[in-house]
């Protein structure tokens, strides 16, 4: 036992040990908007415990993690912590290629999962997701700091193409998911953001036109801007697309939240 002990080798990788603080704070802010969000018939009976899409943890419909919120809220803090330190405990030891793609799969997933309690349970809608979005990317653009000079200057040339890359999904994802009506008949359209919803209504022509100018626009910002504001522009629209076709995943497509995770 103390030989499998001595070959666990804490990572040394600065990033990483300030990007599993970001993920773990990610999971923070989950676990406590899961809690402040849940009725108040919960804290007496923990059967009528709610999901952040509003429905009970109980409905067989996109099933989620809140096994253990079923049973109280002790339980659940319990199961939580064993979770976080599991987690970061992941994210220490593995390979920093592997430990970020790990660290960056808990924040996205819970960043989906924070995100309902916003925009579903609390109403704030796409204004509270975004400054929600907005904190969280700038958390990360401090994690990655220590990468400067050469090196910075190309990660942020390869990020501006997984940003593209998601904002691609994302209307692609929207267009698919419209009824068959829509492509007759525009005015049929199924979008929540009002903005991109006026576009869709014009026709799908209109909708891909509108999405190819913002995403050219994205792209010459993330370009263009000095390295600080340009990483947090990237992750900023990253983040938010990414939200946006996993809501189609999640909302309408049933797919529960094992989508969103792996998407992430």
């Amino acid at each position: 036992m103390r030989l499998i002990f001595r070959r666990v080798q804490l990572t040394n990788d600065q990033v990483v040990k300030r990007l599993r603080w970001v993920m773990v704070g990610t999971m923070l802010f989950s676990a406590i908007a899961t809690l402040l969000g849940q009725p108040q018939s919960f804290w007496r009976n923990p059967g009528t415990a709610m999901r952040g899409d509003g429905l009970s943890i109980y409905n067989p419909t996109n099933h989620t993690f809140d096994f253990f919120l079923g049973h109280g809220w002790l339980p659940y803090i319990a199961a939580c912590i064993a979770y976080f330190a599991a987690a970061f405990l992941l994210v220490s030891i593995l390979p920093s290629m592997s430990a970020l793609i790990a660290a960056f799969s808990f924040i996205f997933g819970h960043v989906f999962g924070a995100s309902h309690w916003l925009a579903v349970r609390w109403h704030l809608g796409f204004t509270g997701v975004t400054l929600y979005v907005l904190a969280i990317s700038a958390a990360i653009a401090w994690a990655v700091s220590p990468i400067s000079g050469l090196l910075g200057h190309q990660m942020i040339r390869r990020l501006r193409w997984v940003m593209i890359g998601v904002m691609t999904i994302d209307p692609l994802v929207t267009l698919i998911g419209q009824p068959h009506s829509y492509w007759a008949h525009p005015a049929t359209v199924r979008e929540g953001n009002p903005f991109w919803s006026a576009f869709l209504m014009r026709g799908w022509s209109h909708y891909v036109l509108m999405d190819l100018t913002y995403c050219l626009g994205a792209f010459w910002l993330a370009s263009s801007l000095p390295r600080f504001p340009a990483l947090l522009c990237t992750l900023l629209f990253t983040f938010g697309h990414f939200t946006g076709a996993s809501n189609w995943f999640f909302y309408d497509w049933r797919l529960g939240m094992a989508t969103p995770v792996l998407y992430g």
